[in-house]
């Protein structure tokens, strides 16, 4: 099944335009934002808006992140375990939208690490036909992310163990 139809309508889409360079659009000017999310609300997508202007200690985006994407009790509020509940999350109707505002609050270390969490899970429930798509919105216009989302080139199954290759 194939994710989006080869059609110009769909070809035009926001969804198709932010999936075609990653899974993540970064944006500065909130009515520019606040206009991409109203057309996805109107594509069917769910969309998950949070503030991260409390966000300079990590324990408060954990925190966050657990209430509003539901995530269990045992959630670890760790990388690791945000990386386990992703790829668990439900995702319904045309796709999840996760919105970060404020996001330039993140020390860049931590930031670069959770969104590359979530673009390594938007990559895997796209293999299931799924789509999940983050909107990033700074309050500076200067702002810039090393790419996220990096994928290593891997040995194949029967030789990635380094004796096979010896």
């Amino acid at each position: 099944m194939a994710f989006f139809q080869n059609n110009p309508s769909e070809l035009q889409g926001l969804d198709w335009q932010i999936l075609q360079n990653g899974w993540i659009s970064l944006y500065w000017q909130e009515n520019v934002l606040d206009n991409d999310i109203q057309w996805l609300n109107q594509a069917d997508y769910t969309i998950i808006d949070f503030d991260c202007s409390q966000w300079s200690e990590k324990n408060n985006i954990h925190s966050d992140l657990k209430k509003q994407l539901e995530f269990p009790d045992y959630y670890g509020e760790n990388l690791d375990a945000l990386n386990d509940c992703l790829a668990e999350i439900e995702i319904n109707n045309a796709g999840l939208v996760i919105v970060f505002r404020r996001f330039q609050i993140v020390d860049k270390k931590t930031a670069h690490n959770l969104l590359d969490v979530f673009a390594n899970n938007s990559r895997l429930h796209m293999l299931f036909g799924k789509r999940l798509l983050l909107l990033i919105q700074v309050d500076d216009s200067n702002y810039q992310m090393d790419p996220v989302g990096s994928t290593p080139v891997l040995w194949n199954n029967a030789e990635w163990l380094n004796s096979r290759r010896t």
